[in-house]
């Protein structure tokens, strides 16, 4: 598979990490968790850093020949940075939406906060996971999280 990115979209407590570590390791790829990338609290400086500070680890990740999974929540303002930078160095950047019944999301094995519940919420509304420009989307919530990576993974390979 060429190198390319994959960027996990979806609400608080679907299952990005999990779900992004298990399909990396899978298709031998590289994970990112944007998490790891915020650095400020204001969310227009914190979405540009964290973009910039994504995307710089995953071109240098792409230019030594592995692909890359990131879990990061994808407004489209995200996307049309990512999909235009990585297409700037000849890569490929698409979107997989990872969605789940809220239900399942409050009872999942990480346990949320108040906030993080209210607010996995808001974005399940806003239509985190289930965007336009997703290239698949994903029910985290239909299968065991082994059985997800697997078949995940191999949606993602069947991708043209």
């Amino acid at each position: 598979m060429k190198p390319q990115v994959f960027l996990f979209d979806g609400p608080i407590g679907v299952g990005k990490t999990s779900l992004g570590q298990g399909v990396a390791e899978r298709l031998a790829f590289a994970f990112i968790d944007g998490d790891d990338h915020c650095k400020t609290e204001r969310w227009l400086d914190s979405s540009l850093q964290t973009n910039k500070s994504i995307a710089s680890l995953c071109i240098k990740l792409l230019d030594s020949g592995q692909g890359v999974i990131v879990a990061y929540p994808v407004r489209r303002t995200n996307w049309i940075f990512f999909k235009e930078t990585f297409a700037r160095r000849g890569y490929c950047c698409r979107c997989i939406g990872l969605i789940a019944q809220s239900s399942q999301i409050a009872k999942r094995e990480r346990v949320l906060s108040k906030g993080e519940l209210a607010r996995s919420m808001q974005m399940i509304k806003e239509g985190y996971g289930q965007r336009s420009f997703c290239d698949l989307i994903y029910h985290t919530d239909k299968a065991d999280l082994e059985t997800s990576c697997v078949r995940l993974a191999e949606s993602i390979r069947a991708l043209p």
